[in-house]
């Protein structure tokens, strides 16, 4: 019994990285706000699509981990690395940048604007190459002094086939030291591709459509 749950547990993750390549979803280490000019932070995060069903989490492990410095007040500059597709043999890193386009005013919301993009490659050069540019916004609401609501949506571009890949998302950040903040995030990656059939057989699916996923993330000051 342990035996095939190891094995359906590594076979979820194996697939999820065909998920990824496909729909590339994006985590939860995306900045909420910008950082003060002249700070840094590491930033990391762990979750994915939610699939009780073909794994023993419950959500698929996949871990992001990176660095974000803010190269002005309004402007911050940040990179990851994609580790859980690197132990599939597959290298995935992104680079990008986040601005301020608007700041919070009583009920208006501050609205954050980025841009990244995104390449993964095969270390045994056993698929091609993808590179995939991601634009973001979000808006986010203060909650007392040290905490954050927000939502947005990601658009990732895909070639061959074309298409532009839509995921909403909603999450909170809160703080729990003077140098630590955690966020937990929900998103509906591509929830404009038909995701039934293929891998997991919609079983994150929203009516049919992309992949319900839960993402706890990290920012370290330092």
């Amino acid at each position: 019994m342990e035996t095939d749950l190891h094995g359906r547990f590594v076979s979820a993750v194996a697939l999820t990285g065909i998920v990824i390549w496909m729909l590339i979803g994006c985590s939860a280490v995306q900045p909420v706000r910008v950082l003060d000019k002249g700070a840094s932070a590491i930033t990391a995060s762990l979750g994915g699509a939610f699939v009780p069903s073909s794994t023993p989490t419950g959500l698929v492990p996949y871990l992001t981990g990176g660095y974000a410095y803010g190269a002005s007040d309004d402007l911050t500059v940040h990179a990851r690395a994609h580790l859980t597709m690197a132990a599939f043999g597959v290298a995935g890193l992104e680079a990008g940048a986040s601005m301020r386009a608007l700041r919070q005013n009583l009920a208006v919301p501050e609205l954050t604007l980025g841009m990244q993009l995104m390449g993964f490659a095969s270390i045994a050069r056993t698929a091609p190459a993808r590179l995939y540019p991601n634009l973001t916004a979000n808006a986010s609401w203060s909650v007392g002094a040290a905490s954050l609501a927000y939502l947005g949506s990601h658009l990732t571009l895909q070639a061959d086939p074309w298409r532009g890949l839509i995921s909403p998302f909603a999450g909170y950040q809160f703080s729990v030291s003077n140098s630590v903040r955690l966020q937990v995030e929900t998103i509906w990656q591509a929830s404009n591709v038909d995701t039934r059939f293929g891998v997991f057989e919609g079983e994150s699916s929203i009516g049919g459509n992309g992949s319900f996923g839960i993402y706890l993330g990290g920012v370290i000051a330092l």
